[in-house]
């Protein structure tokens, strides 16, 4: 596995599910790590586990993404405690109920969008400011997107609309930023086995699911991208020379499924 020795992580939406993998895998590559999440549960259940392994070299934060002052004190946070920070990952996420627009309400499609794609500008936007005004400025930004970034039929119309607009906050930032030393790159990632998918407990428009799966191939537990690989993945971006030729690319990482 690559390192990240001494770089400092803020993972978002990482007190379970992918973003809990990802920074668990930075930590152990070396790194300090900064974690968001709004379930207080989950954190004090990360503080408990991750308190003996790794010390004093993770903190966490309860951190609503879509609040711009909540997210700068996140960015103050983690800088007082570590000192610069060389990577953003924006983890966080959550699901539609597959709703077409139709059938969406104007809540859910606020409630998708702000967490989707509202906090990852917010964080991007600070971590920015905070990237270009350290000592040796620089950093990288990963956003973690999904298949819907480019195929408009596999989700809900307000997921579709949140991961595509994260696929063109990646390649605008990695355009205007790069040779400034900050790369952005996207994932976008395939079915996988999250806590985002928490949403479905509150129910699925049912008759749109069934169009979507009858619309390709159907899907198999065997075709979930397991959530080691995905966090392997990341902290291979951030190696120094990986980073600026990975640059506004937004790779697919979903077990060819749907098939390419």
């Amino acid at each position: 596995m690559a390192s990240a020795q001494g770089k400092t992580v803020i993972v978002t939406g990482a007190a379970g599910g992918l973003g809990k993998a990802i920074a668990t895998t930075f930590l152990a590559a070396g790194a300090n790590v900064a974690i968001c999440d709004v379930v207080p549960h989950r954190i004090a259940e990360v503080i408990q586990e991750w308190d003996k392994p790794y010390g004093d070299r993770f903190i966490t934060r309860p951190t609503n993404v879509a609040d711009e002052a909540a997210v700068q004190s996140l960015i103050d946070d983690t800088v007082a405690k570590f000192g610069r920070l060389d990577v953003l990952v924006n983890a966080a996420g959550i699901m539609d109920g597959f709703e077409p627009a139709g059938d969406l309400s104007k809540e859910k499609w606020d409630r998708v969008l702000n967490v989707n794609l509202n906090g990852p500008f917010l964080t991007t936007k600070a971590a920015i400011a905070q990237f270009e005004k350290q000592e040796n400025p620089g950093g990288v930004i990963i956003n973690i997107g999904s298949i819907a970034s480019v195929h408009g039929f596999k989700s809900g119309l307000a997921y579709t609309v949140s991961k595509a607009g994260l696929m063109a906050l990646t390649k605008n930032t990695a355009g205007y930023y790069g040779d400034k030393g900050i790369y952005s790159i996207g994932l976008l990632l395939g079915a996988m086995d999250t806590n985002i998918t928490d949403a479905f407990a509150h129910g699925m428009h049912m008759e749109a699911y069934q169009k979507i799966q009858g619309s390709s191939t159907p899907f198999r537990p065997e075709l979930q991208v397991p959530l080691a690989s995905v966090a392997k993945y990341c902290v291979f971006l951030t190696d120094k020379d990986i980073a600026p030729s990975s640059n506004g690319s937004c790779i697919m990482f979903n077990k060819n499924w749907p098939e390419a």
